[in-house]
């Protein structure tokens, strides 16, 4: 049996953008996995630090088996785990100065919620690319320009640049997808243009 990186049903004109996508955000995501688990794992550590890692990985995970084996069906959940996170992002610009000081002092816990989103999506763009490459490019721009006006409301706009450099990867990997995913459709018609 084979596996191929790219589903063999997205069209051969998109695979090498797909493809390019899936290998960057896999890359990306398994050095932010093991970076962040080992934070954890350090601090508070023990059985508490193991617990905080199993529940941030193992929701990521399952979806993104989900989105690997039933595309199709895992894409209007994702679908509403994007637009869950963008609208409780709306809840850090009105309880900014609560959110950074639990942030400050429990880690970037909305960076965390957006990466556990921004795992199973790059899964999905193995099937869907021009779908997930959109919804990346949703989940990224709207809760991390809510969280920048929220950091810009108590004053700490030194943080904004990290969240810049965690997001760059994953935007190059939402334009990919886009790509591909146009790349993958069949041309319009002549007949359907002028229409």
């Amino acid at each position: 049996m084979s596996v191929n990186l790219v589903d063999p049903r997205v069209g051969i004109a998109a695979q090498p953008w797909v493809a390019l996508a899936l290998v960057i955000g896999a890359v990306v995501s398994a050095a932010l996995a093991v970076f962040v688990g080992g934070e954890i794992l350090s601090d508070p550590g023990g059985v508490q630090g193991l617990a905080w890692v199993v529940a941030w990985l193992v929701p990521p995970l399952a979806l993104s088996a989900l989105a690997l084996r039933w595309p199709d069906a895992t894409y209007p959940v994702l679908v509403a785990v994007v637009a869950l996170v963008c609208v409780a992002s709306v809840g850090g610009v009105v309880w900014a100065q609560a959110l950074w000081e639990f942030e400050d002092t429990h880690g970037p816990v909305n960076l965390l919620v957006l990466v556990a989103v921004l795992i199973p999506l790059i899964a999905l763009g193995r099937s869907l690319p021009w779908e997930a490459g959109w919804l990346m490019a949703i989940a990224l721009s709207v809760p991390l320009a809510l969280q920048a006006v929220s950091l810009g409301r108590v004053g700490e706009w030194s943080v904004i640049p990290v969240l810049v450099v965690v997001a760059a990867p994953y935007a190059v990997v939402a334009a990919l997808l886009i790509v591909g995913g146009r790349r993958a459709r069949p041309p319009e018609s002549v007949t359907e243009d002028r229409a």
